[in-house]
């Protein structure tokens, strides 16, 4: 029974009321009663009106949205379907009959296809299990729950996209946010323009989303934070998962942000365009320093976000543990961490932090706090306990070592207080290197005493963590393990750095193919990273050389001389040991030609050896020394002569 109503109808009484004319003699006055007050009286504002001005529907569309609602709320009014040939949820064609009339409409057919509102929105779902092989004509549909519980006044957030959105809660104002005035004013501009999409690109950990939220908040607009990287893979969920998303926004009038809307690949980003755009959401998103090929049918505004200032984040780790401009600029210089990572610190700091005065030792265990949470999934946190004194280097390298630290230290001075940051541009700001040279000549050594030089975490790469046997992963976790490593601003090692940096090959097979897109990937990544990286191998010759050019400091360390073999022995004998006084390092540097990792090694066996046969008191003699240093020989394939002067080795020789 098709019935027309006016403006000022009162929704559910007169859907209702119809369905009563229609099917039953009189209409059931306390039903409409009890009806109207589960309905209109819980909701925040009259539903009528918000189903025209939110979701955009039309009055006989709307009449579809109060059906269904009588019909999952109230026995009654199925109990009356049920005598007229109803008996459960109606299908499209008997909706169609209910609330357009017996006669064709074209209005009807639109309305209820596939492209229109109710049914691209969600606002109204199948009740028969959504089997693709059931015909249209047996299909039954339902008031969406969602939609339902906002009828009922409940506007919190659907739970069914709580698993990839949220409500943003207590964001900071503009104007605490460390952040270049530039930037600031383009979001902000961008975002007063109705009709633009607005993204924001920069590496993780910049404030890309909060900019965003803030900027978007500052001119009237709230968000619905999407974690891109949550969503689903396979197209006919994710296309479901955007439905849930258009019609939360719709809903409760926020616009959507996909944060880090390059983890999806582009059919999924065309299909995410295209389904918000076609029911007049606006989109607003972030991505990395590369921004996604959008197709999408409305213009698009990026804002590139690059790295804060020193005073930038001198103010915000100022503003964020409470201390002076001083101490600010002093914790910036030693822990210039992207602003994400200064705010989590900082509430790490505060929340372990004792009675008295903060200390250097509370930043550095609330840094290594949010560092660790960033880098485990790729990398070993090493802890460093030898000294300079440990590692016997010739001047030169030393002072090439001391350049390298320099570097870092002297970064803000020179790129930002100098000006010779906009000469370099936006390659070539981090710091890289490369140490060569046989096994045990304290290139891993020396790699963690930079670090602990400028008093910085020391991370070690898990090859078996980073590399992956599937097509673009290995990118993938390079591309996070790289992110992590700047927004924390921790020294990265890539220990026998050949297996990943290695020379590209000519493409005879499609694993060439793979293995030299990894190495391109690695060159640009490099070339862009803004971090500490130190890459060691045992062969140089190994690498590609196009690495040469993105390296800061090349290092070849060789194995020591007779007298550097005698400083490493020396070296390696804390003060707590007892050494006999007969034993002659400089004659034991002579007759054995060792790296210093192997004479590490042979000390350490000979103070086993001692302790052993001594105990606590006991000294480490010559004997020990012999007997452990012909041991690791032996482990080096090396030939030693024994007591009487004939030559043997570990291989029979």
């Amino acid at each position: 029974m098709h019935h027309e109503t006016g403006h000022d109808l009162s929704q559910l009484s007169t859907i209702v009321a119809w369905i009563a004319a229609g099917l039953a003699s009189e209409p059931d006055q306390e039903l409409l009663a009890s009806l109207q007050a589960r309905l209109e009286e819980r909701a925040e504002e009259e539903p009528g009106s918000w189903l025209r001005t939110r979701l955009g529907l039309g009055e006989s569309e709307a009449h579809v949205v109060w059906l269904l609602s009588a019909i999952a709320i109230d026995a009654g009014v199925r109990r009356r379907l049920a005598e007229n040939g109803i008996p459960g949820d109606p299908t499209l064609g008997q909706l169609r009959t209910l609330v357009y009339g017996p006669a064709p409409s074209l209005r009807g057919i639109q309305e209820l296809d596939g492209a229109g509102k109710l049914r691209s929105l969600g606002v109204i779902e199948r009740s028969d299990g959504g089997s693709a092989d059931l015909h249209e004509g047996r299909q039954t549909w339902a008031i969406s729950r969602r939609v339902l519980r906002m009828l009922l006044g409940d506007a919190s957030l659907d739970p069914a996209v709580e698993r990839f959105a949220a409500m943003p809660q207590h964001l900071p104002a503009l104007r605490e946010l460390a952040i270049g005035a530039e930037a600031l004013k383009e979001a902000q501009l961008a975002l007063r323009r109705g009709n633009v999409c607005v993204g924001v690109s920069g590496m993780p950990g910049l404030g890309r989303r909060t900019l965003l939220e803030a900027a978007a908040r500052d001119s009237g607009v709230e968000v619905l934070e999407v974690k891109s990287g949550r969503l689903s893979k396979e197209p006919a969920l994710l296309k479901a998962e955007v439905r849930a998303i258009a019609r939360e926004c719709k809903l409760l009038r926020r616009a959507p942000l996909f944060a880090d809307l390059d983890k999806l690949d582009a059919p999924a980003i065309d299909l995410v365009g295209a389904d918000i755009a076609k029911n007049g959401i606006r989109m607003l998103f972030t991505c990395g320093t590369t921004r996604p090929s959008l197709s999408w049918d409305c213009p698009v505004a990026l804002v590139e976000l690059g790295q804060p200032s020193q005073l930038e984040r001198a103010r915000l780790w100022s503003s964020a543990l409470g201390v002076g401009e001083a101490d600010g600029d002093v914790i910036a210089a030693r822990y210039p961490l992207a602003p994400a990572l200064v705010v989590r610190a900082a509430t790490s700091v505060q929340a372990r932090r004792g009675p008295g005065a903060l200390s250097l030792d509370d930043i550095a265990a609330g840094v290594r706090a949010v560092v660790d949470d960033k880098l485990s999934a790729f990398a070993e946190r090493q802890e460093v306990t030898q000294t300079w004194a440990d590692l016997v280097l010739p001047s030169d390298q030393r002072g090439a070592v001391e350049e390298f630290i320099a570097r870092v230290r002297q970064r803000a001075t020179v790129l930002e207080r100098w000006g010779f940051g906009p000469k370099v541009g936006n390659k070539g700001l981090g710091v890289t290197a490369l140490f060569s040279g046989p096994p045990g000549t304290g290139k891993s050594m020396c790699a963690g005493l930079i670090a602990k030089e400028l008093g910085l975490e020391l991370y070690v790469v898990d090859m078996a963590k980073v590399v992956s046997k599937w097509i673009g992963e290995t990118e993938k976790s390079l591309s996070a393990l790289f992110d992590a490593a700047e927004a924390g601003y921790a020294v990265l090692l890539f220990d026998e750095a050949d297996a990943l940096f290695g020379k590209r090959t000519e493409q005879k097979t499609s694993n060439d193919r793979y293995a030299n897109q990894e190495t391109n990937f690695l060159l640009r990544r490099l070339e862009s990273f803004t971090g500490i990286c130190i890459l060691t191998t045992n062969h140089e010759a190994n690498v590609d050389p196009a690495f040469a050019r993105r390296l800061t400091l090349r290092l070849q360390f060789e194995m020591p001389e007779a007298e550097e073999r005698a400083r490493l022995w020396k070296a390696m004998v804390p003060a707590a040991a007892r050494v006999d006084a007969r034993v002659n390092f400089s004659a034991l540097a002579e007759k054995y030609e060792m790296s210093g990792g192997y004479i590490r090694n042979a000390m350490l066996r000979a103070a086993f050896l001692a302790a052993n046969q001594q105990g606590a008191d006991g000294r480490i003699t010559s004997a020990h020394l012999e007997r452990a240093v012909r041991a690791e020989y032996e482990g080096m394939g090396k030939l030693v002569a024994d007591s009487a002067g004939r030559l043997g080795s570990s291989l029979g020789v």
